[in-house]
């Protein structure tokens, strides 16, 4: 008998030890997932207008949200005669005997991301058909409704190009407000 309890002990340890590495094995089982992932990276551009740093004093006026993309620039109010602008950072000047110029300046930043472009386009264009005797002009260029008028064919990125607006008014043009947008486009190259 002693041989059989001998066994059944034996016996009794081998269950017992392969009911532990069992449990232990149901624990450490182990699994692998995949996930793919797709993305674009977009290159982009970035124009924002700035106060050029001479502002306030004749030919520089402040703009109006300096520091981005959507500004505005008041040129006061303009008179032939006497020759003047309610505004000392206004350039005035008459450009004909029957003709003045009222302008101010400011910078043009483009910014880049994501592209090789080594330079950009700069191109403007005006929202409406002005009065008659009436011109809008960036830095000498006239500007129309109907088509972007390019300004420089290659400007470097992160560098403040100083731009002039400029408004011609003939003498015979009637008292009025003359209000204007101008849109101005970057294009990379």
């Amino acid at each position: 008998m002693r041989a059989n309890r001998g066994g059944t002990g034996k016996l009794k340890i081998v269950v017992a030890l392969c009911c532990v590495l069992y449990a232990i094995g149901t624990q450490c089982q182990t699994s692998t997932g995949q996930l793919t992932i797709s993305m674009s990276v977009q290159s982009s551009i970035n124009l924002v207008f700035q106060n050029n740093p001479s502002v306030g004093t004749n030919g520089f006026c402040p703009l109006i949200n300096s520091g981005t993309n959507s500004v505005s620039l008041d040129l006061g109010t303009a008179s032939f005669t006497p020759a003047s602008d309610s505004l000392a950072c206004v350039a005035y000047s008459h450009i004909s005997a029957n003709t003045y110029q009222v302008s101010s300046a400011f910078d043009v930043v483009v910014t880049k991301a994501n592209t090789s472009s080594p330079n950009y386009q700069l191109a403007a264009e005006i929202s409406t058909a002005p009065p008659a005797n009436v011109v809008w002009l960036v830095n000498n260029i006239i500007l129309t409704n109907s088509a972007f008028t390019q300004l420089d064919a290659s400007d470097n990125y992160s560098q403040a190009i100083t731009k002039t607006l400029q408004v011609q008014i003939g003498n015979a043009v009637p008292a009025q407000s003359l209000l204007e947008t101008v849109t101005f486009l970057a294009t990379a190259n």
